[in-house]
């Protein structure tokens, strides 16, 4: 019976010291995943700025070039090898003035083909004029020759009758005369019958002949205008841009080769970050400063095909009458996107980039703790803070790149 006693203890005991075991892990467990992970950081190694309140100036700066209010592009009519080259990228040209030709000898090839084929139909259809024209004459001819022998035959049975009439005549002779008189009158008025439709469908032949070799004709002058298609000429007046083929290079049908500018104006043209596209509108306006003296200019297009992580924006000068001015010059403009506003700011930073601004690092004492923030508004030097900091708090706004997946930075000095 003793026995028995000491071996529950012992199972007993076991079990307690199970439970205790696993009751330990699991609290080690649970203070470990909770502990937050941290990381030693120098001062010099980061950039601490602070929160502030003040006139948040809602406007974007933009980058933009002057180019040629209006301009005309300059393309390729007929594609071929380039042959010859007439002017050069800037050069003042006049309307119709050529600017290069190319050379292509399959064209060229069907061009004197077709050329040959509607020569040849042209010829024909005169050939069947010339045959209408023919028949017309010999028609004209029988219906002479019928009036004619018609007259021939009416005098001589007049002749005839008076002889008969008078006893002197036979009366064979002048049945045979009116025999022929009947006879000579139905050919004539066959021959004019038939003269009368033939000419009308003779008539209808040759108009629809000769409308043939006119379309014919237009479509020969056509072709050989289109010869010229191998010149390249300047569609307008004004200085040619953008202009860099070389000889020899391949040019295909409707290819855009340049530019004319036509000097009448100036417009302004600049590339945007693509976070902006839904931020600008036409009828914006903006300030630049050209020589010390401040313009206005306002976006009139908005061009959304993004390239490269940007699209393009043109504006015109309000001040149509500003001065020395030239394509390709270089203005910083500065748009106002809407009104001045009271607001929670801190200043621009690469953190932005890791952390889209959904948190930031706040520092209190000597300790940075990541802390959740939503931001609004930007401008090339501040975030508008919408919520999740105070003013005067101070935060780190340099690069999270080795930071991030820290959460609470000892700042050792």
């Amino acid at each position: 019976m003793d026995t028995k006693i000491v071996k529950k203890k012992s199972k007993l005991k076991l079990v307690l010291i199970i439970i205790v075991s696993m009751l330990a892990v699991l609290v080690f467990g649970w203070y470990f995943l909770n502990q937050k992970k941290t990381y030693n950081v120098k001062t010099e190694d980061i950039t601490i700025d602070e929160v502030t309140k003040g006139k948040f100036e809602d406007m974007l700066m933009v980058t933009a070039q002057t180019q040629s209010l209006n301009s005309s592009l300059v393309n390729v009519v007929e594609g071929g090898a380039v042959k010859e080259i007439f002017a050069e990228d800037g050069q003042m040209l006049t309307k119709g003035q050529p600017i290069a030709r190319v050379y292509n000898p399959n064209t060229e090839f069907n061009y004197l083909n077709q050329e040959t084929g509607i020569m040849q139909q042209i010829s024909q259809m005169r050939n069947s004029l010339l045959e209408l024209k023919n028949q017309e004459f010999n028609q004209d001819k029988e219906l002479l020759q019928s009036q004619n022998d018609y007259n021939t035959a009416l005098q001589t049975f007049n002749l005839q009758k008076r002889l008969y009439d008078a006893e002197i005549g036979k009366k064979t002779d002048y049945d045979m005369a009116l025999q022929n008189l009947n006879y000579q009158k139905q050919r004539k008025s066959i021959v004019e019958k038939g003269a009368t439709n033939e000419k009308s469908s003779r008539n209808s032949q040759m108009a629809a002949i000769n409308n043939s070799i006119s379309q014919m004709e237009k479509s020969l002058n056509i072709l050989r205008s289109n010869k010229n298609n191998f010149l390249i000429i300047s569609p307008a007046a004004g200085r040619l841009s953008s202009f860099t083929i070389s000889l020899g290079q391949n040019l295909t049908n409707g290819e855009s080769i340049g530019k004319i500018d036509l000097m009448d104006g100036y417009k302004l043209v600049a590339k945007v970050d693509e976070y902006y596209i839904n931020k600008l509108t036409t009828g914006i306006k903006g300030t630049l400063d050209n020589n010390g003296k401040e313009y206005e200019v306002i976006i009139t297009k908005i061009l959304p095909e993004v390239k490269d992580g940007q699209f393009s924006v043109e504006l015109n000068f309000i001040d149509t009458k500003i001065s020395a001015l030239k394509i390709g010059m270089t203005f910083g403009v500065k748009l106002k996107l809407s009104a001045d506003t009271q607001s929670l700011m801190i200043p621009k930073g690469n953190f932005y980039k890791d952390t889209n601004g959904k948190w930031i690092f706040v520092i209190k004492n000597n300790k940075a703790e990541k802390r959740n923030i939503s931001l609004g508004r930007e401008n090339p030097m501040y975030y508008e803070v919408v919520s999740g900091l105070k003013p005067g708090e101070s935060v780190i706004t340099s690069d999270y790149s080795e930071l991030k997946k820290y959460e609470i930075l000892d700042i050792q000095k």
